[in-house]
């Protein structure tokens, strides 16, 4: 058998690599993929975004990210990120019997600042929920985050042409 196509993936369980294995599986098996990374790439130069990734929130696997290369360890952040929203809307969210308890509560919203003794502008994670089972997670700098009103305008303008390129899809 010539001509096969075989790829394949380096994992471990000690790491998020199975994940990043499982969203670049199911990423081929997205016919928008070219179009979100498209609008993330929008999105990401628009707002100065060092990188951003479309998660689901369930099983914390990327849909789509922009055309940056992904870092591991950015990766494992966001990931992490969207655990301890969920354990925090589990506990803190609103008491609602048609929410999931397994994703973020309606209209989630965290921002994260990690700083480090060396660095004088801090990087920060900031999670926007797109709807029930989608979030935007994105890396960028406080500086960035000062100008929240930009950032909230376009992830707005994001979330609304993510909702029109989904509801055309045969």
């Amino acid at each position: 058998m010539t001509g096969a196509k075989v790829s394949f993936h380096l994992t471990s369980i000690y790491d998020h690599s199975v994940f990043e294995a499982f969203s670049k599986a199911v990423q081929q098996l997205i016919p928008q993929l070219p179009t979100l990374e498209r609008l993330l790439d929008v999105l990401v130069s628009s707002c100065s975004i060092d990188k951003a990734f479309l998660f689901d929130v369930v099983s914390k696997i990327y849909v789509a990210t922009d055309s940056s290369p992904v870092d591991m360890q950015s990766y494992e952040l966001c990931a992490d990120m969207i655990d301890a929203v969920i354990d925090v809307s589990s506990i803190y969210g609103l008491a609602d019997d048609s929410a999931s308890s397994s994703g973020p509560a309606p209209e989630s919203n965290c921002v994260i600042t990690l700083s480090s003794p060396r660095q004088d502008n801090g990087t920060v994670i900031f999670l926007r929920e797109a709807n029930r089972s989608l979030a935007l997670v994105c890396i960028l700098s406080e500086s960035v985050l000062a100008q929240q009103g930009v950032l909230e305008y376009n992830f707005d303008c994001f979330r609304t042409a993510l909702f029109e390129l989904f509801s055309k899809t045969p």
